[in-house]
């Protein structure tokens, strides 16, 4: 696996999808590949958390 991919995208933050809902995040950064001059540069979006707790 390419050290350098961001994987897959994740709706639900870690804390909700382990069951501690009461540690929400309530956004959660995601690493989008960016045009940058480098293969591992990524810009960080927040996107809310879609758990329905």
């Amino acid at each position: 696996m390419d050290s350098c991919s961001p994987g897959e995208t994740q709706e639900i933050c870690w804390f909700c999808r382990k069951g501690r809902h009461n540690d929400c995040m309530k956004e959660i950064p995601t690493q989008g590949k960016s045009d940058g001059p480098h293969d591992c540069t990524f810009d960080t979006k927040l996107i809310p958390c879609k758990c329905q707790h």
